[in-house]
């Protein structure tokens, strides 16, 4: 293994704005060593997720004080490891999600407890982490998704949208997915979706009202806004909306600038139909993360389940690679082209 650099590039934000390209600068900083309880990783694959322009903005996971790191996830190779870790070496394949939230950059020092040992260095693990385990857990510990139920699901050609269907049909559920092209039309089809809805094409509203008068038992709501409105009104007796994001508001500079919705009839709707309305975020169920995260694993290599993975050289023409990579990945993400978990290559 060739020594480590005395220097790695890193992103750092140092403006607070949902512009990725204007929050972040890459920056050389000199070579970081791991602590006691740590271990230092060479990045090989980052994954790139819609919240990143949230954490810019200070509004998740910071002290909202630039200078910070960004990033959630990756997979990549130990280099270092620190003082009091046994239970890894120096050259293992690994994946991770890191609390400290600075996962772009070459190389991360990061505590031992939340590495993951992989057979190889594969970029189809990202798909498992944030946006995996965020479907699997939120179906199951949220909205307590069963036999039967109809589930619909928001984005659901995106990273985290294609495993929530596969999760829900491995529950023998009727899954409905959105979509905004013919692209992902077919990639849900292929991935099991009993009826897919293009919203380009057709009216979400309408088609629920007309092909589902009884409403759709569960909601996995990501968008915000309209949708989240017209996913409301068509939710079933005893249905369970999850919130999952509001992505259509994630590029709003000013949150006050919103326009604010009258909620003052929701307790009361709720009430007529048993209905509820629960949010998700995936680092308050920490303690499921590693028992849902073997599972999926073993899933994806007994080959189960699939993971749709985008580097941008199909959508882009050129793969997202370096610190540039990344901030050309986050900006394909929130252009709504992506068909899957969108990545980028560091080496």
């Amino acid at each position: 293994m060739a020594a480590k650099p005395s220097t790695y590039k890193r992103l750092m934000v140092h403006t607070l704005t949902t512009n990725f390209r204007e929050a972040v600068t890459i920056e050389t900083a000199e070579m970081c060593h791991p602590k006691k309880g740590e271990v230092c990783i060479k990045n090989k694959y980052v994954g790139i997720n819609a919240s990143d322009v949230n954490m810019t903005k200070g509004r998740y996971f910071t002290s909202g004080k630039p200078p910070f790191g960004v990033g959630f996830e990756a997979v990549g190779e130990i280099v270092e490891i620190g003082e009091d870790v046994d239970n890894f070496k120096v050259g293992q394949s690994v994946t991770y999600m890191n609390s400290y939230m600075n996962t772009y950059a070459e190389y991360v020092c990061v505590l031992a407890a939340e590495v993951i040992p992989v057979p190889e260095i594969n970029p189809g693990y990202l798909t498992l982490l944030v946006s995996g385990l965020t479907a699997a857990i939120g179906l199951d510990k949220a909205a307590r998704i069963s036999a039967g139920d109809s589930v619909l699901i928001t984005a659901a050609a995106g990273g985290t949208g294609h495993i929530a269907v596969q999760w829900a049909k491995a529950a023998d559920c009727h899954v409905i997915g959105t979509c905004s092209t013919e692209e992902k039309e077919k990639v849900l089809k292929d991935l099991g979706c009993d009826r897919v809805i293009n919203y380009k094409k057709e009216d979400l509203a309408e088609v629920l009202a007309k092909e589902y008068p009884k409403g759709v038992d569960v909601i996995w709501e990501t968008i915000g806004g309209k949708v989240f409105e017209d996913c409301f009104k068509n939710l079933a007796l005893r249905g369970r909306l999850l919130v999952i994001g509001g992505i259509s508001a994630y590029k709003d500079e000013d949150r006050e600038s919103v326009q604010k919705r009258d909620l003052s009839a929701l307790p009361e709707q709720l009430l007529f139909k048993s209905a509820s309305v629960v949010g998700f975020m995936l680092l308050h169920f920490g303690e499921c993360f590693a028992s849902y995260f073997k599972y999926m694993s073993e899933t994806l290599e007994a080959g189960k389940i699939k993971v749709v993975l985008d580097n941008g050289e199909k959508s882009t023409g050129n793969e997202f690679f370096g610190m540039e990579g990344i901030i050309r990945g986050v900006e394909h993400l929130h252009s709504g082209k992506n068909v899957g978990k969108v990545y980028a290559r560091i080496y």
